[in-house]
Formats: C-alpha cells, sequence, structure tokens
C-alpha cells in the first residue's frame, strides 16, 4: 500500500469503532444466550419442583409464563443476530417481541381476573387488559403496514 492509498485517520478511526460496535453486539448476544438459557432451566425447575404445591393450572401458568419470558430473550436474540448479519437495525423484531410480551401479561392477568371478582381491583384489571388489547392491535398493525410498505413497490405517479 502506497502512503497515497493508505487510509486516512478519520477511516481508521471508524473502522476501529466498527469493530467495537460488533464486539458489543457479539457480547450482547452472549448474555442473552445465557439469560435465555438459565430462564429456560428455571422455568423447567420450578415447575418440577412447584408441581402439586399450588393447582395444576397455576403450575401451568407459571411454566407458560416462564417460557414466554423465554421466548422473549430468545426474539431480542435473534434481533441481534440480524442486526449483526445485515448490519442495520430494523424495528419488526422488537414490535413482535412488543406483542409476546404483551400476549404474556395478558395470559396471566387473564387468569388471575378470576380470583378478583367482585373485589375493587378487578375494575384495574380490565383496564389494564383493555390497555394491552389495545396495544396488541397496535403493535400487530404497525407490523402489518410496515410488510405492506415493503411489500407494494409505489408506481410513479
Amino acid at each position: 500500500m502506497t502512503p497515497s492509498s493508505a487510509p486516512g485517520p478519520l477511516a481508521r478511526v471508524a473502522a476501529a469503532l466498527h469493530h467495537v460496535e460488533n464486539g458489543f453486539y457479539v457480547m450482547v448476544a452472549v448474555a442473552l444466550a445465557f439469560a435465555g438459557a438459565a430462564l429456560f432451566v428455571n422455568a423447567i425447575y420450578q415447575f418440577g419442583v412447584g408441581l402439586g404445591q399450588q393447582s395444576l393450572k397455576a403450575d401451568i401458568l407459571d411454566v407458560l409464563d416462564g417460557l414466554l419470558l423465554v421466548f422473549i430473550v430468545s426474539e431480542l436474540l435473534h434481533t441481534v443476530r440480524t442486526v449483526i448479519d445485515a448490519k442495520t437495525l430494523r424495528p419488526e423484531p422488537f414490535l413482535i417481541v412488543g406483542i409476546v410480551a404483551v400476549i404474556r401479561r395478558l395470559i396471566v392477568i387473564s387468569a388471575e381476573a378470576a380470583d378478583f371478582v367482585g373485589d375493587p381491583r378487578f375494575t384495574d384489571i380490565m383496564i389494564e387488559m383493555g390497555v394491552l388489547v389495545g396495544a396488541a392491535v397496535g403493535l400487530g398493525l404497525t407490523v402489518f403496514l410496515m410488510r405492506l410498505a415493503r411489500s407494494e413497490p409505489v408506481a410513479p405517479g
């Protein structure tokens, strides 16, 4: 490489920052992978240990809650891997994670709502469920519109 074709200092700094950025992505991905594995093992362990100590419905809800959290972490891991591979940050995977998180919360509070019938907190739970349903619909509509915009080329007008 001749001195005139050597990259300038700004190009070297940009390249170094690119490597640092990729290093952070890899560290986040590794941390998410360990967190997901730990959450999975913990959910299964808690299910096995707690089986029979409460109702089967409660046991299943607890393991479902834990496994949906594992699913959220795995979706985040997928998003980070996509960022590393494609070198672009796309909002759609985060919207999907939001939908899963909303559904996770809806499942848990809908199962618990029967215990609060007649209690003043029941109204709060119903309001929370309404807000969560609205959030799920809004996030789903956003994903739909993003996919629609990406799939249909706009004709020059």
